[in-house]
């Protein structure tokens, strides 16, 4: 009898949310086998939730998503919190120094 591999879920790296006036912001980055995935959510005051999910290999594909997020400005330092600890993640799966 062959072995049927499990597949394992994905991992939560980081994330923060962040409430903004009325709405609450949302990030989390997972790992999910050779990928990580920056999800961010944004729920509204009546309940309504918008996902974004982007899937990525590089770091910087998520510095540069979060920094086009309309509430950037808002929420700067903990998305430099989350990037930092993305960066040593990153670097413990691939083993190099992140430009």
């Amino acid at each position: 009898m062959k072995r049927t591999d499990i597949p394992k879920p994905r991992k939560l790296l980081t994330e923060f949310s962040s409430p903004l006036g009325s709405e609450t912001l949302s990030v989390r980055i997972y790992r999910d086998r050779e990928t990580f995935i920056c999800e961010r959510r944004l729920v509204e005051r009546d309940g309504t939730s918008f996902t974004i999910a982007l899937p990525f290999t590089e770091p910087q594909a998520a510095r540069v998503f979060l920094s086009a997020d309309p509430y950037y400005s808002h929420v700067k330092l903990e998305v430099r919190q989350v990037l930092v600890r993305l960066d040593r993640a990153w670097r413990r799966v691939n083993g190099k120094a992140l430009t």
